[in-house]
């Protein structure tokens, strides 16, 4: 018979790889052959909703998107203050000119754009995008040094990285603690019903294979998680949600 584990104690990501353990080994042992297809695939679907909010709450939906966009916006910026700065020491006097316009614009924003938070960045660099395409001297300046790239570079990288950041905010905002517990609830009883299910067909079938095996893979990766709970020090619980 598989052995009792309590699962409720497990942290997330304990949970997480428990259940996903279990699943492997199952997958590997057919689930269709251990006479527990529906089982199996409804602790999987159940599984997969679990994980997608777990990492919701850890905010590491989009966190990868967001920190490649905010390097490019950065390279972005980066790359046009270096350009205009050259351009204001050009011996041309019409470069020269323009150069020194763009680049006393810049200074308006302060000498680190590219380091400011995420929404103050944002903001500043909208603002620029905004001026350089709507203020004449500025709209002339650009066009003469042939910087439409650049902007248009700039405010799609600017506004792309909004609507990712924007996007993570809103799912964090979608994953309360409740609900997490609420998954978990739901996994946790698919679980017992699936180890229900494989104790009968044990049973009915006289311990026969691949049931023994199977059973036998389990209780090892069960010994596991039931070991780390016993050795976990008393009084150190986890700041997870747990359910």
């Amino acid at each position: 018979m598989i052995n009792s584990i309590v699962l409720q104690p497990l942290r997330n990501s304990e949970y997480l790889q428990f259940i996903t353990d279990t699943l492997n080994i199952l997958s590997k042992n057919n689930p269709e052959a251990l006479n527990i297809s529906a089982q199996y695939n409804a602790l999987s679907d159940a599984k997969d909703e679990v994980e997608k909010l777990f990492k919701i709450s850890q905010s590491s939906l989009v966190t990868t998107e967001i920190e490649v966009l905010d390097k490019r916006r950065d390279d972005a910026i980066i790359g046009i203050n270096l350009l205009v700065q050259a351009f204001a020491y050009s011996a041309d006097a019409v470069v020269n000119k323009h150069g020194k316009t763009l680049t006393a614009h810049l200074a308006l924003f302060g000498p680190r754009i590219a380091i400011e938070n995420y929404q103050s960045e944002t903001t500043i660099l909208r603002n620029i995008a905004n001026d350089w395409k709507n203020k004449p001297e500025l709209q002339e300046a650009v066009t003469a040094l042939n910087l439409g790239s650049w902007l248009n570079e700039l405010e799609n990288a600017n506004n792309e990285f909004n609507l990712s950041y924007a996007k993570r905010n809103e799912e964090l905002a979608t994953a309360p603690t409740e609900k997490l517990k609420e998954l978990r609830n739901t996994a946790n009883s698919l679980y017992y019903k699936l180890r229900t299910r494989i104790n009968s067909n044990l049973d009915i079938n006289d311990g026969a294979e691949p049931w023994a095996t199977t059973v036998n893979l389990l209780n090892q990766n069960i010994s596991t998680y039931t070991l780390l709970q016993t050795r976990r020090t008393a009084g150190i619980g986890s700041t997870e949600v747990t359910g």
